[in-house]
């Protein structure tokens, strides 16, 4: 069987984000499972190149393909690793979701909230769901939640807590068998 390829996203382009510490994590995880490996995405290498396109309109990487067009079209899956700001998440990464359209259709996404409170971003993941759902990406039920990001990671790089790796392990596992079943339905 071929490895499936899950890109974890960084979702925000802000400066001294914990974000990025996080999303690497995720990889580690995601690498450490039999049969998927992972890449790194970063919104900020991206965004500069994404131009929004409607499902009706013309334009975007539908038109004139970017890095962010390849890294979806060879995707198993994707993660998506979201901050918090303002109680939503960031611009830029609303730009670069908004930059496709028909590549997202069939593809499964998993998500991680990550808030420097105790809430894990809670709010973030139940308000990109939606426009997930109306690109036609999959989000599954259950996201990780990634609270006070700051105390979240060992020195190394990898969760200090056992339970939050178990939660990215399950995740992992349930993206890659609903993206699975969504390729039975093309």
């Amino acid at each position: 069987m071929d490895s499936k390829h899950i890109p974890v996203v960084i979702g925000t382009a802000r400066l001294e984000r914990r974000t990025a510490a996080i999303a690497k994590a995720v990889v580690d995880v995601i690498n450490q499972t039999p049969g998927h490996h992972a890449t790194l995405v970063d919104v900020k290498d991206h965004v500069r190149d994404a131009v929004t396109v409607p499902p009706w309109g013309t334009g975007g990487a539908n038109e004139q393909p970017t890095k962010w067009k390849e890294i979806v079209s060879s995707a198993h899956a994707l993660v998506l690793v979201v901050p918090e700001y303002n109680h939503s998440f960031p611009g830029e990464l609303k730009l670069l979701l908004d930059s496709l359209w028909e590549d997202y259709n069939g593809k499964a996404v998993g998500l991680v909230g990550v808030s420097a409170g105790t809430l894990g971003a809670a709010r973030v993941v139940d308000h990109i769901k939606p426009v997930l759902i109306e690109l036609k990406l999959h989000p599954i039920k259950e996201a990780v939640h990634i609270s006070e990001a700051e105390q979240a990671l060992e020195t190394d790089g990898s969760f200090r807590d056992e339970t939050t790796t178990s939660y990215v392990s399950k995740m992992v596992h349930e993206i890659s068998r609903l993206s699975d079943a969504l390729q039975t339905l093309d």
